[in-house]
C-alpha cells in the first residue's frame, strides 16, 4: 500500500478512536455561523461552510454576479480540481479526475435538492441563484448514485416578504444579447411569489465555417424562466412550489476534427482525399445542417415541517427534457455522416428525510425514489456509404438507425448520517446508504441498404439488469478553536452501470471509488483570511471508458486507477477594499491493470496503459482572483476585478498520445463594475479570455473515421451589462 495512503489512514485512525458519550449542548450548525461565512446545506442541514467536514466550495449570488458566472462552465475558474466542458450538448463535470465518460454523470447535479439525471441538464437552469455549492470527493451516502466525483448543488433564490425586482440587459461581441428580469411579490401575510425570465441569443457563432455558405456553429437562443411560490401553511409548516422551463434552438451542439483521417481510412474512402479540413481553433468545414431544438421543464414541491429539534422534509419533482438535433458528424464538406439525434427524457423523484439535533447528536435519515425513462434515436444517413474497412461495407444512400425504444431505470434507496459529539470539541461521523437499481432497455438497430433491403443488426431486444450498492461514510472532526478545525473521513462512491445505447445487449459494470481524505479549515489574521487544505487518496475500480468503434459508441470498464492529491483554498479580505481568492491543486492520477486497443492506431494492437494519466486531470491547476473596491461616495463605487486560471498539461484520451494532449495554458478574465450611490443601478464592463487562448474543452474519437473530434472553449468575448433594481 503506498505510503501516502498509509499516512491518511493513520491520521484517520488517530482522529476516530472511540470515546464515551457525554451529554452537551446540541450543535445545530447554523448557530455557529460567523460573520462572513457562507451558510450551506451540503449535509442536508444548515451549517457554516467552515463547519462541514468535506472539501467544499461555495459561491453566493454576489460572487457569481461580480465574476460574471452564468453557466456551469464558469465554475471551473473559481473551484479547485474542477474541469467542465461540453460536447454535443452533454455537459461534462470532472472533479479530481472523476467525471463523465459519455455515460451517466460522474458528478451529481442537483437544483434545489432535485437530482438532474441527464448530463445536459447541468448547464440549463442557472438563473437567479442564491448560491452554488461544489462538494469534492465521493458523496454516495447523502447523494447516492453518480456522485463518485462529487456533487454540484444549485440553490435558487427564495421569494421574500418585500416588493422588489430587477432588470438586467447585456450585449457582447459575437452579437450576443441577454435580457433578464425578476419580480418578487408578497401575496399576503403567508404567501410570497417570485418570477424570473431570461432571454439569451448569440447571433454570430463562436465556430466559423470555412465552407462558402456554410453555417457558423455554437450559436443560438434560449428563453427560460422560473415561477416559485413559498407558503406558510402554519407557523411550523412551509410549502414551496416551483416550475422551471427552458426553450432553446440553434446550432449550439457541435464538434470539429482534431486530425486528418488516417491513411487506411482515406484509402478506402477516396472522397476524403479532396475534402476541406480546418484544424484551427473555432473553425469548421461542416456542410450538412446543424441545429438543435431543446425543451426542458421541471416542477417541484418541497414541504418542510418543523417540530422543535426535528425537521421533516419532502422533495417531489417531475422533470422532462426533449432534444431533437441535426448534426454534421464528420465535420467536413463531404456528407459522410450527417446524423439526427433524438432524446426524450422523463423522470420523477421523491425524497423524504428527517433531520434532528438532539443533545450531542445531529441526525439526517431518509428514503429516496427515482423513476427515470428516456428514448434515444441516432440515425445516420450514409450518403457516401461506408467503406469495407468497417465490419460491414455499405453502399451510398444507406441508412443506419440505433433505436432505444425505452430505457427505464428505477432506484430505491435508504440513507442515514449521524454526527455525535462525545466529549469536548470532538465529533464522530458515521453514515450509510443502501440503493437498489433496476434497469430495462428495449432496443432495435437496423441498416437500410439503399432502397433494397433492411437488415436488423439488433432485432427488437429487451435487456434487464439489477444493481445494488452500499456506500458508507465514517470519520471524525476536531475543533481546535472557533477558528480552526480538522477532519478525517473514509467514504465510498458509486456510479451506476448499464447498457450501451448503440450496441446490442452490451452491458458495462458500475464503477466504484474508495476515498480517504484529511482536511484542515482555518480562519486567520483576525478572521480576515480563510485558509483550507485537504489531502486525499482514491482507490478507483471499474472506470467507465468510452470509445466509438465503427459508428457505435461503447462504454467499457478499465480495471482500476489510483488518484492522490492535495488542495489549498484561500480567501483573504484584508480591508473593505481588497478581496483576494486563490486555490491550487496537485493531482497524481494513474491507470493500473488496464489494457485497451486504440481504434485510431489498430496496428499497435492491445496497448498496456498502466501508468498513463486519467483524462482531464492536470497535475497542477490553480485559480487566482483579485478585486479592489473603492470607498462609497456621491459618485458611487467602482470595483475592478481580475481572475487568472492555470492548467498544466493534461490528456483527453487514455492513450496519452501527442494528439490526445492539451498543453498547459492560462486564461484571464477581467471586469470593471460601477454601482450607483443608492445601489439601484449597476454597470459592468467585462472581457473573458482576454488573451483569446484556445484549448480543447472535450475530445472523443471514431475509428471508422480515423480521427479525433473535439469542442473548443469560448474565444475572447467582451461586452457591457446593465442592471437596475427596483
Amino acid at each position: 500500500m503506498p505510503s501516502f495512503r498509509n499516512r491518511l489512514l493513520c491520521a484517520a485512525a488517530a482522529m476516530a478512536l472511540p470515546f464515551p458519550v457525554f451529554a452537551q449542548e446540541a450543535d445545530t450548525g447554523a448557530e455557529d455561523v460567523n460573520a462572513g461565512d457562507i451558510v450551506v446545506t451540503a449535509q442536508k442541514r444548515s451549517q457554516s461552510i467552515q463547519q462541514v467536514p468535506v472539501a467544499i466550495s461555495a459561491l453566493n449570488s454576489e460572487m457569481l454576479e461580480d465574476r460574471g458566472i452564468s453557466t456551469a462552465a464558469g465554475l471551473q475558474f473559481s473551484v479547485p480540481s474542477t474541469q467542465i466542458g461540453n460536447l454535443l450538448g452533454q455537459t461534462s463535470v470532472t472533479i479530481r479526475g472523476v467525471g463523465l465518460n459519455q455515460g451517466a454523470p460522474g458528478v451529481a447535479i442537483h437544483v434545489d435538492g432535485v437530482y438532474q439525471p441527464r448530463p445536459s441538464m447541468g448547464d440549463l437552469l442557472q438563473i437567479d441563484l442564491e448560491r452554488v455549492e461544489v462538494l469534492r470527493g465521493p458523496q454516495g451516502t447523502l447523494y447516492g448514485r453518480n456522485a463518485n466525483g462529487g456533487a454540484v448543488n444549485f440553490i435558487t433564490k427564495a421569494p421574500t416578504d418585500e416588493y422588489e425586482g430587477y432588470l438586467l440587459a447585456s450585449y457582447a461581441n459575437y452579437d450576443e444579447a441577454r435580457v433578464q428580469g425578476m419580480v418578487n411579490v408578497p401575496l399576503g401575510e403567508n404567501i410570497r411569489g417570485r418570477v424570473v425570465l431570461d432571454w439569451n441569443r448569440r447571433g454570430d457563432g463562436f465556430v466559423k465555417n470555412i465552407v462558402a455558405g456554410g453555417q457558423d456553429l455554437d450559436r443560438g437562443r434560449t428563453f427560460s424562466g422560473r415561477v416559485r411560490f413559498d407558503m406558510d401553511i402554519t407557523p411550523d409548516f412551509e410549502l414551496s412550489l416551483a416550475t422551471t422551463f427552458l426553450d432553446g434552438t440553434g446550432p449550439t451542439q457541435y464538434f470539429v476534427l482534431h486530425n486528418p483521417p488516417t491513411a487506411p481510412v482515406v484509402s478506402v474512402n477516396p472522397a476524403l482525399a479532396s475534402a476541406s479540413y480546418s484544424f484551427e481553433p473555432w473553425r469548421t468545414a461542416a456542410n450538412d445542417p446543424v441545429n438543435t431544438e431543446r425543451r426542458l421543464s421541471m416542477s417541484s414541491a418541497t414541504a418542510t415541517w418543523s417540530l422543535g429539534d426535528v425537521t421533516l422534509k419532502s422533495i417531489s419533482a417531475y422533470t422532462t427534457l426533449r432534444d431533437d438535433s441535426l448534426a454534421d458528424d464528420d465535420g467536413i464538406n463531404v456528407s459522410i455522416f450527417p446524423a439526427r439525434r433524438f432524446y426524450d427524457s422523463k423522470s420523477f423523484s421523491q425524497e423524504l428525510n428527517v433531520g434532528a439535533s438532539v443533545d450531542a447528536a445531529d441526525v439526517v435519515a431518509g428514503l429516496y425514489y427515482l423513476k427515470d425513462s428516456y428514448k434515444h434515436i441516432l440515425d445516420y444517413d450514409l450518403l457516401e456509404g461506408v467503406a469495407p474497412l468497417s465490419p460491414l461495407g455499405l453502399p451510398p444512400g444507406s441508412d443506419l438507425v440505433f433505436d432505444v425504444r425505452d430505457y427505464d431505470t428505477s432506484v430505491k434507496a435508504a440513507f442515514a448520517d449521524v454526527t455525535v459529539r462525545p466529549i469536548g470539541d470532538l465529533s464522530l461521523i458515521a453514515g450509510i446508504r443502501y440503493s437498489e437499481e433496476k434497469q430495462t432497455q428495449v432496443q432495435r438497430n437496423t441498416i437500410s441498404i439503399g432502397t433494397f433491403a433492411t437488415i436488423e443488426t439488433c432485432p427488437l431486444t429487451t435487456n434487464e439488469a439489477k444493481f445494488t450498492s452500499t456506500t458508507p461514510r465514517i470519520g471524525a472532526r476536531y475543533e481546535f478553536s472557533p477558528a480552526a478545525n480538522a477532519y478525517a473521513t473514509f467514504s465510498k462512491g458509486y456510479k451506476a452501470g448499464g447498457f450501451n445505447l448503440n450496441a446490442c445487449s452490451n452491458q458495462f459494470n458500475p464503477e466504484k471509488l474508495d476515498s480517504y481524505e484529511v482536511g484542515l479549515k482555518t480562519r486567520l489574521l483576525d478572521r480576515t483570511l480563510t485558509l483550507n487544505l485537504s489531502a486525499f487518496y482514491y482507490d478507483y475500480t471499474d472506470l467507465q471508458i468510452s470509445q466509438v468503434v465503427g459508428l457505435a459508441r461503447f462504454i467499457t470498464n478499465a480495471a482500476a486507477a489510483t488518484i492522490k492529491g492535495a488542495e489549498l483554498e484561500a480567501d483573504w479580505q484584508p480591508d473593505e477594499h481588497w478581496s483576494i481568492n486563490a486555490n491550487a491543486t496537485y493531482l497524481d492520477t494513474t491507470y493500473k491493470r488496464f489494457s485497451n486497443t486504440d481504434g485510431l492506431d489498430p496496428a499497435a494492437g492491445v496497448q498496456l496503459l498502466d501508468g498513463n494519466r486519467l483524462n482531464e486531470a492536470p497535475k497542477f491547476s490553480g485559480n487566482l482572483g483579485i478585486a479592489y473596491r473603492t470607498a462609497a461616495s456621491d459618485h458611487g463605487r467602482f470595483t475592478i476585478r481580475t481572475d487568472v486560471s492555470y492548467r498544466s498539461k493534461y490528456y483527453l484520451r487514455e492513450f496519452n498520445g501527442p494528439l490526445d494532449t492539451q498543453e498547459a495554458f492560462a486564461l484571464i478574465n477581467a471586469g470593471l463594475i460601477w454601482d450607483s450611490p443608492d445601489e439601484r443601478f449597476r454597470v459592468r464592463l467585462f472581457v473573458n479570455n482576454l488573451t483569446n487562448k484556445a484549448y480543447v474543452a472535450r475530445m472523443d474519437s471514431s475509428d471508422n473515421f480515423g480521427a479525433r473530434f473535439i469542442s473548443w472553449n469560448a474565444p475572447r468575448q467582451y461586452g457591457v451589462e446593465l442592471r437596475t433594481n427596483f
